[in-house]
């Protein structure tokens, strides 16, 4: 597939633990010139774990940027060269401590394409179990809470786009 712009000039502007900043100058295919600043960022996955009830497993965090405790659905960055079903089933284990039996893939997306290129990839897990004593650990620097609702409780609580996906997916799909 050919790309719609080629890229004139581009500066890496600031490299980060999970993301890069980008600058670059761009030409569309109509000639038009743009410059551009982006956030470069390998991917994540996110997860719609739900319970045989139908109830979605979330957790509850602070996030910096927004100033905010949210109501997020368990999710990570992908590791270099890792598949997103597996990423899927670490993260749903290092951050609710659950274990899926099944596994299906929902919808890919970027969640803001105006100016980061990070792409998720939505899973529904169900068959959920308790992992015991040998769980991964959650990442030393995430406080986590874990919650659960239904569907419709987390389109009225959540502000988190992936979330709100999550459950409008789930509302949509049978138990």
């Amino acid at each position: 597939m050919e790309r719609p712009a080629r890229v004139l000039a581009s500066e890496l502007v600031h490299v980060g633990r999970i993301f890069e900043v980008v600058r670059e100058r761009v030409r569309l295919a109509s000639g038009l010139e743009q410059e551009l600043e982006f956030v470069r960022h390998g991917g994540a996955v996110a997860i719609a774990a739900r319970r045989d009830d139908g109830r979605l497993v979330l957790v509850r965090q602070y996030r910096h940027a927004t100033g905010e405790t949210l109501l997020e659905v368990p999710a990570g960055r992908l590791e270099p060269g890792e598949a997103p079903e597996a990423a899927a089933r670490r993260e749903l284990e290092e951050e609710t401590g659950l274990r899926a039996a099944r596994w299906r893939e929902l919808a890919r997306f970027y969640a803001a394409p105006g100016f980061c290129s990070e792409r998720l990839v939505l899973f529904l897990a169900e068959g959920l179990e308790a992992c015991g004593p040998e769980r991964r650990a959650a990442d030393p620097d995430e406080e986590l809470e874990v919650v659960e609702l239904t569907p419709s409780e987390v389109l009225a609580r959540a502000g988190d786009a992936k979330t709100l996906l999550a459950a409008l997916l789930c509302e949509r799909a049978p138990t």
